[in-house]
């Protein structure tokens, strides 16, 4: 659905929705870099399974869900249809957006500390300027805490203390603009230029239509005199593109000290939130876990000497053969209780006619029969962006070594970005890959080190050390069950059904996804086990050029995205 609004009334021809009737290999929710869906119960499943014989589809592996519309809506839409139809409003939120957008708050990978090295940090005062000048309600009626010196944390205090607060969270920051890049832009990366459409610009897809549309939100139920009983806070970090260190870690901090663990009733993070149609039907996919990562450096030391007499080997031939047989033997693919992918798989073969019978068959037996187990992972493991879901990744990015062309080369190191397995761990990674330079080294007779523990001892001929940093396990998956899940699938459904897609007869259905990427929701683990990365987008992500040239959202999306908070905060207070 977009909007196009031609005057002040709010006249203007809505597009129909695009419908889909084959995505072959998942394409269209594939082409996120993601699969999956939400926790599921193995023995629940086979439950459901056996029971339906296949001949028809089991009733509980993906239900349709209840939604769920908060009280005001059913008494006067009117306030919810103003987001995104009143031609005043919808220009006031354009302007807002646009200028969050033209103002530079980029962070490179080696930032100072903001608090030794403010200077360094200046852009984000010049945004929160804009911010305090276009949301004046939260400025003035919400407690407002700057942490680590750019940090926000907005606290909006609910009447009932007995209630776990709702936890929203975003970040500032965007990625750099590569200077050479220049070119490639159709707009300049910080114009924020509107063509009718579309918000053109670094950070107006990741991840500025999300903290403007939380403000939004909040500051508009400040306008109608609403009062939450539930805690809100929201939580806005400067650095999630490098890690989280100076933000969101400090954030959770001071908010795990407050509220201690386990203590918000659910945090709403950025994440995929695309809205497909399938079959006449809806599908909008939320990321209920991450996989993990660890980057491991692998250097390699060996005698120097002439070029004019090298050995069989060089050390970079050596590193070379290495690299070869690490490329060679992949991680395993396993699909298991652990991973969202089976239950996403299960929400697409119930309510769609994406795979043929026999594949139906295997997705809804591969909780519990090895066999179809095997099969789903043979389909999913035949593209590239589907195996990634379902296996540990590796990525020789960075390789360094040689100094001169007639000298023999004694130091080579080369770095292995790992993107773990929601079912695997660091440890399981590590141990992979040290067993692989085993291989290499009993070959060539050269010694192991893993950081500073001998694994094989130093030979004449040289030594690999591994060298593990801090790794992140893969997060635990968000429950796709119970109130709160009822409460946040529900609210979704009610702007598809309502506002995106309302001509669809079907019900439209939300599923749980893995994210193969990672967000700074790793510092807000403990304060909630319901943790969802989501925001709507009606394109898939990777059109909206996130990272790259020619970034953007549409201008419906955004809204979108504010109508949700503004209708989510309210049901979660009822």
């Amino acid at each position: 659905m977009r909007i196009y609004l031609t005057d002040e009334d709010g006249a203007g021809e809505p597009v129909k929705p695009k419908r889909t009737s084959n995505w072959g290999k998942i394409a269209a929710l594939a082409t996120l870099g993601i699969i999956s869906v939400g926790t599921w119960g193995v023995s629940q499943l086979v439950k459901s399974q056996v029971a339906s014989s296949f001949k028809s589809q089991p009733a509980e592996s993906c239900p349709v869900g209840e939604t769920i519309r908060p009280l005001s809506f059913y008494e006067d839409r009117s306030s919810t249809d103003e987001i995104l139809f009143n031609y005043a409003s919808r220009n006031k939120s354009l302007e807002i957006f646009a200028g969050a957008v033209k103002i530079s708050t980029v962070v490179q990978d080696h930032m100072p500390d903001p608090n030794t090295h403010p200077e360094a940090w200046t852009n984000f005062t010049r945004f929160h300027n804009h911010l305090e000048k276009s949301f004046p309600l939260v400025h003035s009626r919400l407690r407002l805490e700057k942490v680590n010196v750019f940090g926000l944390l907005y606290t909006w205090e609910g009447s009932d203390p007995n209630l776990k607060p709702l936890l929203l969270t975003a970040h500032q920051d965007v990625v750099p603009v590569l200077e050479p890049t220049l070119k490639d832009w159709k707009y300049p990366p910080f114009s924020g230029h509107f063509d009718g459409e579309r918000i053109w610009g670094r950070g107006s897809s990741d991840d500025k239509p999300l903290l403007i549309a939380d403000l939004a939100a909040v500051e508009k139920l400040l306008s109608e005199g609403f009062q939450p009983k539930r805690t809100i806070v929201l939580s806005f970090g400067v650095d999630e593109e490098r890690g989280g260190e100076f933000g969101a870690k400090s954030l959770a901090g001071v908010l795990n000290e407050r509220y201690g663990e386990d203590s918000f009733y659910a945090l709403v993070d950025e994440g995929v939130g695309t809205v497909e149609i399938v079959d006449d039907r809806a599908i909008t996919v939320v990321a209920i876990g991450e996989k993990g990562s660890i980057n491991l450096e692998i250097s390699l030391t060996t005698p120097g000497g002439h070029s004019s007499v090298p050995p069989p080997h060089t050390n970079i031939g050596l590193v070379s053969k290495l690299i070869s047989y690490i490329e060679d033997h992949p991680f395993k693919a396993s699909l298991g209780p652990r991973n969202p992918v089976l239950h996403y798989l299960q929400c697409l073969a119930e309510h769609t006619n994406v795979f043929d019978k026999q594949l139906k068959k295997h997705i809804f037996k591969a909780g519990y029969d090895t066999k179809s187990n095997a099969e789903v992972v043979k389909y999913l493991s035949e593209d590239p962006v589907t195996s990634s879901s379902v296996k540990t990744t590796q990525a020789i990015d960075i390789i360094n070594g040689g100094i001169k062309s007639n000298a023999l080369p004694e130091f080579v190191s080369f770095v292995i970005n790992h993107r773990i397995n929601v079912e695997s761990s660091v440890n399981e990674t590590i141990e992979q890959v040290l067993s692989d330079i085993k291989v290499l080294s009993k070959e060539y007779n050269l010694g192991i080190l893993l950081n500073d523990e001998e694994i094989l001892p130093k030979t004449e001929n040289g030594y690999f050390v591994l060298n593990a940093g801090e790794g992140l396990e893969p997060a635990k998956v968000s429950p796709r069950e119970g109130e709160v899940w009822t409460k946040f699938s529900g609210s979704i459904k009610h702007i598809v059904e309502d506002y995106i897609h309302p001509d669809l007869e079907k019900p439209s259905v939300v599923a749980g996804t893995l994210m193969t990427g990672n967000t700074d929701t790793r510092y807000y683990w403990p304060l909630t086990d319901n943790i969802y990365r989501f925001m709507f987008s009606t394109t898939e992500l990777v059109k909206t050029h996130i990272h790259s040239v020619n970034e953007y959202t549409t201008l419906d999306d955004h809204l979108f995205i504010q109508l949700f908070v503004y209708e989510f905060i309210q049901s979660v207070n009822e």
